[in-house]
């Protein structure tokens, strides 16, 4: 009977070591969201406040690599209805994705504030990027496409393209704000990266193109 009763006793014993364990255990995306929310109207107010930025984007930044070293994040300005969006990206790295979605499907309702999942369309057909050295937008690149095998590849004709990390990183910035982060990642299989032939021009489409293209694919 002894033996028995000894049993039952470790067996709780254990159980609610277990338990609390479990209810201890620290949530990375929870506690982000409890650090946000605390902070939320200083980070809200200094997003462009040059005294301030740097210790909200060292902050934020050191918070979410605990959740993915790969996330990133940016903020939009303060739009007329005062909302300022707050978006988390994987950085174009399809494995971090779902780093990014569980993130933010626990985000929390906060007055004046819209978070979103990874970096979204910006709704223009005219954007162009300056890096100092060059300058490059969306009239400056041209595509034509594959649709084998039900996958789309994309074959990008980029004027004065000098096959650099930097320009291949400002165009997949461009990318980003006409298509939206997810659609370049997830619905584009392959791209390729060519210099403009300006005497081609005529027989390939303007890149703005490319995002009905993407978004006739999905009907």
């Amino acid at each position: 009977m002894k033996n028995k009763l000894l049993i039952i006793l470790t067996l709780i014993l254990i159980s609610s070591i277990m338990l609390s364990f479990n209810i201890f255990k620290s949530n990375p995306e929870e506690d982000f969201w409890k650090w946000f929310e605390k902070n939320e109207k200083f980070i809200y107010e200094n997003v462009e406040n040059k005294d301030k930025q740097e210790k909200v984007f060292d902050d934020i930044s050191s918070r979410l690599h605990k959740i993915d070293e790969n996330l990133v994040f940016e903020f939009s300005p303060i739009h007329e209805n005062n909302i300022r969006e707050f978006s988390v990206s994987a950085d174009g790295i399809k494995e971090s994705f779902p780093a990014v979605e569980k993130l933010i499907a626990i985000s929390p309702r906060i007055k004046n504030w819209q978070f979103n999942a990874f970096r979204q369309r910006i709704p223009r057909d005219e954007l162009t990027l300056d890096f100092g050295k060059f300058k490059i937008g969306y009239d400056d690149i041209y595509f034509r496409h594959s649709t084998s095998n039900n996958e789309l590849g994309v074959e990008l004709n980029i004027r004065n393209y000098d096959e650099s990390a930097q320009m291949q990183n400002a165009i997949y910035v461009l990318l980003d704000g006409l298509l939206g982060e997810y659609d370049v990642t997830m619905n584009i299989k392959w791209i390729e990266w060519v210099k403009l032939d300006e005497n081609n021009v005529e027989n390939l489409d303007k890149l703005t193109e490319l995002r009905d293209l993407i978004d006739s694919r999905k009907k």
